[in-house]
C-alpha cells in the first residue's frame, strides 16, 4: 500500500492512464438481449435475485470484462453497502428495445410506494444508465435511495483508482473509516438494528478503476450527484467495492445518469472450455464432452479441433 501511494505521487495521474492504450469498441445489443463488444459483456437485469438473500451478486446491471464478471447488482438500493437482510426492489417488467438499442427495467419498493425505471442506452463505446422517476422520491427515502454498482474486490487488488484526477489504491484488507450506529448518516438505509456504517474512501464526478490495467479498466462518470466509492467488506465478509450516487429529492424524469465505459482488449480471446457430465456416465453410455470456443478464435484453431476424430464442431448462434 505504501509503495503504491508513493508511486502515484511520483508519477501523477496521467502517467497511469498512459501506461496502456485505451480501447473503446462499439457496443452492440445482441440477440440474447445484452450489450457486447470484444471481451466485454454488459447485462441489464438479464438475471434476477434468488429471493433468499438481498446481497446475492447475480442481478441488476452487470459487467463481464475479459471473461471475468467484475461488477454486478447495479440497482437502486437503500444502503451504501447492502447486506443480506436489507430491502431490495421488486421486478415489475423488463423490455429490450431492438430498434433503439436500449434496455429498460421497471422496479418498485412496494412498502414505500416507490416505483422507478432503469434504462440503459448505447453511446458508442459507452453505456448510459439512467434512473427515471415518474413521481418524486418518497420523503422517507430522501437521502437513502441511491444507485449502486458493486465491483469484485479480487479483480482490483493491487490496483489503483482515479477520482477526479486524484489517485489512490484499492485496499487489500477491509480498513475503511466507519461511523457508529448512533451517528449513522441518513444514507445508510439499514433496516436491521444499529451498527457501524462504512464511509466512502473516494468521491468524485468521474472515477476510473484500474487505469493502469487495460483488462480491468472501467470509467464511470455521473451527470448529477457525485460518485462515492465504499468498501462493502467492512459491513460483511462477502461485501464488494460499491460505487454509489444518491438520488435527488423532489425531482422527476432522468434524475440520475451514469456513463459507464468498460475497456476492451483488442485481441482478447476467451480460452477454450471443456464441458462434461457432472453426474458421470453410465457404463455403456457414450462419453461425450463439449469444447466451447470463443467465436473470435482463428479459423485454423476451429479447423484443427473440428478435424480431431471423433470431435465434431457445431456452429453456434454466436458465430453469426
Amino acid at each position: 500500500m505504501f509503495r503504491m501511494r508513493n508511486l502515484l505521487r511520483l508519477l501523477g495521474p496521467w502517467a497511469l492512464l498512459a501506461a496502456s492504450p485505451c480501447m473503446a469498441q462499439e457496443l452492440s445489443l445482441n440477440r440474447a438481449g445484452y450489450f457486447e463488444a470484444r471481451g466485454v459483456n454488459l447485462f441489464v437485469f438479464s438475471n434476477w435475485y434468488d429471493g433468499l438473500f438481498a446481497d446475492s451478486k447475480i442481478s441488476g446491471v452487470e459487467i463481464v470484462q475479459q471473461g471475468v464478471r467484475t461488477a454486478t447488482n447495479g440497482d437502486v438500493r437503500l444502503s451504501a453497502t447492502p447486506g443480506q437482510w436489507d430491502p431490495i426492489g421488486r421486478m415489475v417488467s423488463r423490455e429490450v428495445e431492438t430498434a433503439t438499442g436500449a434496455i429498460e427495467a421497471v422496479l418498485e419498493y412496494p412498502d414505500f410506494h416507490f416505483r422507478y425505471r432503469i434504462r440503459a442506452e448505447r453511446h458508442g463505446g459507452a453505456i448510459v444508465v439512467a434512473v427515471i422517476l415518474d413521481q418524486p422520491l418518497p420523503p422517507a427515502l430522501a437521502g437513502r435511495a441511491g444507485f449502486n454498482l458493486e465491483f469484485l474486490p479480487a479483480a482490483y487488488f493491487h490496483h489503483s483508482f482515479m477520482a477526479d484526477g486524484n489517485g489512490g489504491a484499492f485496499p487489500l484488507h477491509p480498513s475503511a473509516t466507519m461511523v457508529a450506529g448512533g451517528e449513522r448518516q441518513p444514507s445508510s438505509g439499514r433496516n436491521v438494528g444499529p451498527g457501524a456504517e462504512a464511509l466512502p474512501f473516494a468521491t468524485g464526478q468521474s472515477i476510473t478503476l484500474a487505469p493502469e490495467d487495460p483488462a480491468r479498466r472501467v470509467t464511470v462518470t455521473s451527470n448529477g450527484a457525485p460518485l462515492s466509492l465504499y468498501d462493502g467488506r467492512n459491513q460483511a465478509q462477502n461485501g464488494w467495492f460499491v460505487l454509489r450516487s444518491l438520488l435527488p429529492a423532489e425531482r422527476t424524469g432522468r434524475v440520475l445518469e451514469w456513463t459507464i465505459r468498460v475497456n476492451s482488449v483488442a485481441d482478447w480471446v476467451r480460452r477454450p472450455v471443456i464441458g462434461h457430465s457432472q453426474l458421470g456416465y453410465a457404463p455403456e453410455q457414450s462419453k461425450r464432452a463439449v469444447i466451447e470456443l470463443d467465436p473470435k478464435h482463428s479459423t485454423s484453431v476451429i479447423a484443427a479441433i473440428a478435424g480431431m476424430s471423433p470431435v465434431r464442431y457445431v456452429k453456434s448462434v454466436a458465430d453469426d
